[in-house]
């Protein structure tokens, strides 16, 4: 079950662990690195801002666009569409539990305008992860409508996918043990590499290959806290880079990881280990991809 709970994070752990793995031209078993870096992440997590579209109940809602910020336990909805009494606008509180599943909930109570009318509501919801920015969002509750000369109670649902990202300033920390990114370094990193600008294709470059893997795990990590912040603190990562190639346009690096995060709710530390492969492909200027499979 633990293992269960910490696989979202656990991607991270993979990404994380392509950091200088970039190798050219060399025989795998000829070079093994075995570079072990542990870092723990203890600086608040990020928000998360999305976008989304939707489709519900009651009727005001039957095609929605929303937006909405999260930050740790507390997010903030906003909503709009068109209904035959014109333009409904509808705000929603929510508050997220530190319940440890492997998706997001939320507990939500709001109310919306549309024409002379008012409506109030309170929901069970969740996020369902399906890539990095991705998301499936799914509400259910009760609503109370007007409804001719009284009101009345009435099923809320809504259903829609939403695109996320992280947006948190705070991050950035100052302190000698400290990097760009709240991480603390208990063994040296080494740094990226700076790129030229890129004004015509050329071979495949080893640093530009450095420089992209770190980029990703950057936006993986910031990705995953600020969805997972409200259950999982305290994410702790290790690796060892096994082997590594390129071959043409193509470099595929394997690696080996371990990490834990702690439950916020009840303070238990969960650990899981195990390898990984990615690939990513030269463009010519700069590479691309960074297909992960463990």
């Amino acid at each position: 079950m633990a293992r269960r709970l910490i696989t979202p994070l656990l991607l991270l752990l993979t990404l994380i662990s392509l950091q200088n793995a970039a190798a050219q031209g060399q025989d795998p078993a000829a070079e093994e690195m075995a570079q072990d870096e542990t870092v723990t992440l203890t600086s608040p997590a990020p928000a998360l801002f999305s976008v989304g579209v939707s489709g519900g109940f009651p009727s005001y809602q039957t095609v929605a666009f929303a937006v909405s910020l999260q930050s740790s336990f507390i997010g903030l909805q906003a909503k709009a569409s068109w209904t035959a009494a014109g333009p409904f606008v509808g705000l929603q509180l929510r508050g997220y539990p530190p319940v440890p599943i492997p998706v997001p909930l939320y507990v939500g109570v709001g109310m919306g305008v549309y024409g002379p009318n008012v409506s109030y509501h309170a929901a069970l919801g969740a996020h369902v992860p399906l890539g990095r920015a991705l998301r499936l969002d799914v509400e259910g509750g009760v609503a109370w409508v007007p409804l001719l000369d009284r009101r009345a109670l009435a099923p809320h649902v809504a259903v829609g996918m939403s695109y996320a990202i992280p947006v948190d300033a705070a991050l950035i920390t100052s302190g000698s043990d400290r990097d760009e990114f709240g991480r603390t370094i208990t063994e040296r990193t080494p740094p990226r590499v700076s790129l030229p600008t890129c004004t015509e294709p050329r071979e495949p470059d080893e640093g530009a290959l450095n420089d992209a893997v770190g980029d990703l795990v950057d936006d993986w990590i910031a990705s995953a806290r600020a969805t997972y912040g409200s259950v999982y603190t305290d994410l702790s990562y290790s690796y060892n880079v096994s082997s590594k190639s390129v071959s043409g346009t193509t470099a595929t690096v394997k690696v080996s990881y371990r990490g834990s995060v702690s439950e916020i709710a009840s303070g238990k530390r969960h650990s899981a280990s195990g390898s990984a492969t990615a690939e990513f492909r030269w463009t010519g200027c700069v590479w691309a991809g960074g297909a992960v499979s463990y």
